[in-house]
């Protein structure tokens, strides 16, 4: 099966798609305009976004989603490059889950110490933290090498 992807910055303000994409993907998505929105699809179809919030001196990563067909092929590593060169060599962090952890040590980041983390995004994990959520905070310094890796089947167009 051949697969003709697109990676874009997503730039309309009515972020219904987006919204509805998630919630296909059993996940909770609230609209926020100041999120940089990147997204992947496969011809026409809308098959993974990434949501990306700037942070005074980083940016904080807010949700990465990809339909459960498109994952284990590399398309979401593709996804967070493309959104990262996109952005001006300022690290990215984010808060994963244990399920999620793995991924995004293969794909550049590496484990931060929470007092290295700076406000808001510190006070954000301790209350997480605290209703019992078990994440952990990872970070991706800016002008990381590509972890792109796309099986050989896909024939890969970016915009």
């Amino acid at each position: 099966m051949s697969m003709t992807l697109t990676f874009e910055e997503y730039f309309d303000p009515d972020l219904t798609l987006i919204r509805d994409f998630y919630e296909a993907c059993f996940a909770r998505y609230d609209a926020d305009l100041t999120e940089r929105v990147f997204v992947v699809k496969d011809g026409h179809w809308l098959i993974g976004a990434l949501r990306i919030r700037h942070e005074e001196g980083y940016y904080h990563l807010c949700g990465l989603q990809l339909l459960p067909h498109y994952q284990q092929r590399g398309i979401g590593s593709c996804l967070l490059d493309f959104a990262c060169k996109q952005l001006d060599n300022r690290p990215v962090l984010c808060q994963a889950l244990p399920f999620e952890r793995d991924f995004y040590l293969k794909v550049g980041f590496s484990l931060c110490q929470v007092s290295d983390m700076p406000e808001p995004l510190r006070s954000r994990l301790r209350q997480q933290q605290e209703l019992g959520y078990q994440v952990e905070p990872l970070m991706r310094e800016g002008g990381e090498p590509s972890h792109c890796t796309v099986v050989r089947q896909l024939v890969f167009q970016p915009v």
